[in-house]
């Protein structure tokens, strides 16, 4: 079993870093997004 957590947490690693690029990107780019929405409905 503890070779089956240690495979799993192995696997999961780079999902993660994906997610966490996903989110820190989407975080960065939220303040462009919404000045653009303000921009095409304004």
């Amino acid at each position: 079993m503890a070779h089956h957590d240690e495979n799993f947490k192995d696997t999961s690693g780079l999902p993660s870093i994906i997610l966490g690029l996903i989110v820190l990107v989407g975080m960065a780019a939220l303040p462009g997004t919404i000045g653009w929405v303000q921009v095409f409905t304004g």
